[in-house]
């Protein structure tokens, strides 16, 4: 069986595609095609025309933001001749040599895509999934060529943020993964590799146990939603941008830490905090609170577009990536 190409050559294909045209996949198209070392040809494929129209805009807007701080290296115009849109799957893995699915988040429809794509893209092309949590093998099982499929999971906002998780499955080839790495790699983003498809990955792992805590807190009434935004954003945050969890406990020193930790880590094990968050949040959702979307959520959102939210938000954060960009 053909491998995919050694990480020591060019590890660009000459073409790829993004399958899913939502915030994701506009996304990660512009990641793939952005940069001096942007992909030549990079198909975005969608279902319907009004979702390649969406797409298109988001586009426009993602790159328009990139080039206005600073972090598009090449000109907008370039970009957008890299990328072609269908609504045809064929046509849009025709002659590719990585293939990113950023479909639904549903087993069976990924389960349903990896299949078709199994027979229409030969090897040694690398299968690429975004999925946030879903095993490899719950949508890969079926396939013939699983060494070839892979989890490269982005956070959102894909184009802003610089490092994604690389996820193996128990298939997945050494090649595959390394080819995988170099890709991003050469495409100015930081891959994190996870050595095992554990649930959540690395990510949202360290993620939901903060949010998870978050929402006890506020389903306890012991400090209000604005309170525990902050204690993140103006005080864990931006202590977290000079050093990660780890490195800010080596730093402070373990000694006292463990003293700490012996203290604080079994009480937030005890009793039924999880049962109790999860309960508040399935609460507030039954309720119609969907947040942003619609209004109401943890916070009320009067008269909110959320579309300008989170334009808004995503140039607050690409602000600040600039800024650690310029820092090294």
């Amino acid at each position: 069986m053909k491998t995919p190409p050694s990480p020591s050559s060019n590890p660009l294909p000459e073409r790829a595609a993004v399958i899913g045209a939502g915030l994701m996949g506009a996304g990660i198209a512009v990641v793939l095609a952005g940069g001096v070392n942007g992909i030549e040809n990079v198909s975005v494929m969608s279902r319907s025309e009004q979702s390649i129209s969406r797409a298109r805009a988001r586009i426009d807007g993602y790159v328009a933001d990139l080039a206005r701080h600073g972090l598009l290296s090449v000109e907008p115009a370039i970009v957008h001749s890299r990328l072609r849109f269908t609504t045809s799957l064929p046509d849009a893995v025709s002659g590719v040599g990585l293939v990113v699915e950023s479909v639904t988040e549903d087993a069976a429809t990924k389960r349903d895509l990896f299949t078709q794509l199994d027979d229409l893209v030969p090897p040694p092309a690398i299968l690429a999934s975004n999925t946030s949590a879903l095993p490899i093998a719950e949508f890969a099982g079926g396939m013939t060529h699983r060494d070839r499929v892979i989890i490269a999971h982005f956070l959102q906002p894909a184009h802003a943020l610089p490092v994604l998780e690389v996820v193996r499955g128990a298939e997945t080839s050494d090649a595959t993964d390394a080819a995988m790495c170099a890709i991003w790699t050469a495409l100015g983003r930081r891959p994190l590799r996870m050595r095992r498809d554990e649930p959540g990955f690395l990510i949202n792992r360290l993620q939901h146990a903060l949010v998870r805590e978050a929402v006890r807190l506020l389903a306890d009434g012991l400090a209000t939603a604005e309170d525990i935004d902050a204690a993140v954003t103006h005080g864990l945050a931006p202590r977290f941008v000079t050093a990660g969890p780890l490195r800010q406990r080596d730093v402070n020193g373990l000694a006292m830490h463990v003293k700490v930790a012996s203290r604080l880590w079994p009480e937030l094990d005890m009793g039924d905090g999880a049962r109790v968050a999860i309960e508040f949040l399935k609460a507030i959702v039954a309720a119609g609170g969907l947040g942003l979307e619609n209004g109401r959520g943890f916070y009320d959102w009067p008269d909110a577009d959320p579309a300008a939210v989170r334009r808004k938000l995503d140039n607050e954060l690409l602000a600040l990536v600039k800024s650690q960009h310029d820092a090294g």
